[in-house]
């Protein structure tokens, strides 16, 4: 299969902002000229990393940007095969799936415009249960057609929910929540009911998270998540992750390299600008770090945070998203994602480290520390009271003993004595 040459009309909150065009790996995308007039050369819109130009872009941004809208791994392969095309072809795959992507972005082919979306499919409870028990696959009926995309490497299925029940969002439609069974071949046990605990962790303890619940779909157990980047009426915040942000590939979401600048204060310092209050934002920017370290979170690399963009180009840090304790699940998933303090492994990050992080952001030591302290105690107080199902429920008592270990200055333990280990 090779890359089919093509060109996608882009819009952004259903407004016409430029077109991309190109071919495989390589993109280019132009700036409407009223959008320039209105906005002005050098703006935020879009992208941290595509400021509005006068000139058409170039270059590998553009292509990681737009693919960053896409899914990964066995997802992708099997979308691109469906569809007769190569696995590479970011282009081909947005013009079926680039309806409803993350944030208010759509990417249509020429002469659709996102006005007159088609009516979301209402479906029956056996449509929802066969769609979700095919996945990583899918299932459809024939007139279900998929027309929206969402990144990451999990399966998952987006739906409209309807007052009288879910809702196939068909082209245009705006989807409102995200369905992800518990992974069929993840090393990682209970995962889905992890993630729903600790995402309660941290709204307890004052973290702004997405909200979710755990519900059984026929054999498949699943984690139903209400998208942040939609409105109780239905409308699309726009919002991009860490690796569209830095124009960095999806495929380098963990960072590798200890060498300083870290990727977090490239962000920082490169986001501060744009937002209401950048003192704030590093402050929130922290909390977040911290958070996934004391949970042991080692799948928090660049596109598991993300940033809302207003408009007018104001950031703010979206919420926590797909957060799991996955060190403590699994002991390989030691990879904290980010470098944080020159140390990039969960087994070795102290307070310490996030402290000198902060201050590697431009925060007064002080005020790193401050902050970083208040999540711990927070999340002491909150892992302890928040119930956890029985076969996660050791989690309760070795986050908040890990909240401890990083208050006293040392590194988070990974078991409590005498607990037996976890096993698929």
């Amino acid at each position: 299969m090779s890359p089919r040459n093509t060109s996608l009309e882009v819009f952004l909150h259903g407004r016409h902002i430029g077109v991309l065009t190109g071919s495989g790996l390589r993109m280019s995308f132009r700036y409407d000229p009223d959008v320039i007039a209105e906005y002005g050369a050098a703006s935020i819109l879009l992208s941290l990393s595509l400021p509005i130009d006068r000139k058409k872009i170039d270059g590998p941004a553009v292509y990681n940007y737009f693919d960053g809208l896409l899914p990964e791994g066995q997802v992708r392969s099997h979308l691109a095969a469906e569809n007769g095309l190569s696995t590479p072809d970011a282009l081909g795959l947005l013009a079926i799936l680039g309806a409803d992507c993350a944030g208010a972005v759509q990417a249509l082919p020429s002469g659709m415009t996102p006005d007159a979306p088609v009516d979301s499919q209402l479906m029956s409870a056996d449509e929802v249960v066969r769609v979700v028990e095919a996945l990583p696959t899918w299932d459809l009926p024939e007139d279900f057609a998929i027309t929206a995309s969402l990144g990451g490497i999990q399966s998952k299925v987006l739906l409209s929910r309807r007052r009288n029940g879910w809702a196939w969002p068909a082209r245009g439609t705006v989807s409102t929540h995200i369905i992800k069974p518990e992974p069929l071949d993840s090393p990682v046990p209970h995962l889905i009911a992890a993630e729903d605990w600790a995402l309660k962790v941290a709204a307890a303890a004052g973290l702004p998270a997405a909200k979710a619940h755990v519900e059984m779909f026929g054999s498949r157990e699943a984690i139903v998540v209400t998208r942040y980047d939609r409105t109780p009426d239905g409308d699309r915040l726009h919002q991009e992750d860490f690796t569209q942000a830095l124009a960095l590939a999806s495929t380098s979401k963990y960072e590798t390299s200890t060498a300083p600048p870290s990727r977090l204060t490239q962000l920082a310092k490169a986001a501060g600008p744009h937002t209401r209050d950048d003192r704030e934002f590093r402050r929130t920017l922290l909390r977040s770090v911290t958070f996934n370290l004391v949970i042991g979170n080692g799948d928090a690399h660049s596109k598991n945070y993300s940033m809302l963009i207003r408009d007018g180009g104001e950031l703010e840090l979206a919420p926590l998203y797909d957060l799991a304790p996955t060190l403590l699940l699994y002991a390989p998933s030691n990879n904290a994602g980010h470098v944080v303090g020159g140390q990039s492994r969960l087994n070795y990050l102290t307070l310490e480290h996030v402290v000198r992080e902060g201050v590697a952001w431009g925060m007064e030591a002080g005020d790193a520390q401050a902050t970083a302290i208040a999540v711990l105690e927070s999340v002491e107080r909150a892992a302890a009271t928040v119930p956890a199902r029985e076969e996660i429920g050791f989690l309760g008592e070795l986050v908040t003993a890990r909240a401890g270990d990083l208050l006293n200055g040392g590194t988070a333990r990974r078991a409590i004595a005498g607990q037996a280990p976890v096993t698929p």
